[in-house]
Formats: C-alpha cells, structure tokens, sequence
C-alpha cells in the first residue's frame, strides 16, 4: 500500500473547474442574447420593408395625380404594426433630363421617396425606404 492518500480532488482544482464553467455560461449567455437582439433587429427590418413593398404597390396602382406632393400621396392601406411609422421623404418630378424638386411643368414622370421607421429600442434604429418611378399613362400617343 502507498503512504499517499487518494482521498479526491483538491480544493484548487474544485475552484479552478467552477472559473472554467463559469467563464464558459458567461460566454454562452452572451452569445445568445446578441442572437436575441440581432433577430429583433431582423424582424424588423422585414416588417418594414413588407409595408413599404406593399405601400410602392398601393402608389404604382393608384391614378397619375399631376404635381403630387408629399401631404397628397395616400397612406399605406395595409395596418402598419404597432409603434411603425410611414412618411413621404420627397417628391420629385422628371424635367426631361432629370428628376427636380420643383414642380414647374409636370412632364408625367414623379419619383416619389418613401420611408418606414420602426419603433426606438434597438441600435441600430431600422429605418427603410424605396423611391416609387410613377409614370402618367398614355392616353392616346406619348
């Protein structure tokens, strides 16, 4: 028989193993919650971009309105989620070489710029936008 006694683990290598578990728990706990954050932050954005698709949509069918400005494009039809919030950026009209701020002669071309902001709480804020080309259709020649 050996004069030693195997009578278990030492008290270091006891706290040493907690540290090394409790370092690893930090860790995980971590890492999930950045993947909580990132998948509010995902959800979001596809919201947002849901409602301006279908707000483009609701633009592009409704009739040519001449010289439209940011208070006479409609809403978004569809119900906006909670804490959303649509606005029209801009409205800009084609003078046959390019798209100006002003409406002097309305050529039947409109760039209208739309924006759909989520609710504060996450950083990055989500903020989305698209710019709508609404062309007047022909009546009989163009």
């Amino acid at each position: 028989m050996s004069g030693r006694r195997d009578a278990g683990d030492s008290l270091v290598e006891l706290l040493v193993t907690m540290v090394v578990l409790g370092i690893a728990t930090t860790g995980v706990t971590g890492a999930l919650s950045a993947v909580g954050r990132a998948s509010a932050m995902h959800r979001q954005q596809i919201l947002a971009q849901n409602v301006l698709r279908s707000w483009a949509e609701q633009i592009s069918a409704a009739p040519y309105a001449d010289c439209a400005t940011a208070g006479s494009v409609a809403a978004p039809a569809a119900a906006m989620p909670s804490g959303f919030a649509a606005s029209v950026t801009g409205v800009q009209y084609w003078n046959g070489t390019a798209f100006a701020g002003s409406c002097t002669a309305d050529t039947g071309v409109q760039r209208i710029t739309l924006r759909v902001t989520a609710p504060n709480g996450l950083s990055p804020a989500v903020s989305q936008s698209v710019a709508v080309v609404v062309r007047k259709p022909c009546v009989t020649t163009c």
